[in-house]
């Protein structure tokens, strides 16, 4: 049977045959990196800091503006890179690392799908 670090890790790398990603990662809320797939030269710890700071700026602006519920999907994006950020159970964030011309609701549809799939694992 597998370890939960091991199935996290298939759904990460089932993931990556989606069209355009480059990385992903599991995350904690705290910004501590569970399992990834991440290129050599991206530091796994500062990616998933930098996620975490990202998605807790995004959660107050979502609260100060009203909204009564945790984030579902964070955005950003720049001319040469994509990144989203997505609930994954209640203490994880799936991020994922894309190219700014992959289809976006081919992303978010496959990414909600393994952020499902983590939160099932993490629960067990």
């Amino acid at each position: 049977m597998a370890t939960k670090s091991e199935s996290m890790s298939m759904i990460l790398e089932k993931l990556g045959e989606v069209g355009g990603i480059k990385a992903s990662a599991v995350i904690s809320a705290d910004g501590l990196p569970i399992v990834h797939r991440i290129p050599q030269d991206i530091d796994p710890n500062n990616f998933a800091a930098m996620m975490a700071s990202m998605v807790g700026a995004a959660e107050e602006a979502l609260k100060y503006l009203g909204s009564k519920n945790i984030f579902d999907t964070i955005f950003a994006e720049s001319k040469d890179i994509r990144v989203v950020a997505i609930k994954a159970g209640e203490n994880a964030i799936l991020t994922v690392m894309t190219d700014p011309n992959a289809n976006y609701g081919l992303i978010k549809m496959y990414t909600k799908r393994s952020a499902d799939e983590i939160a099932a694992v993490l629960k067990d």
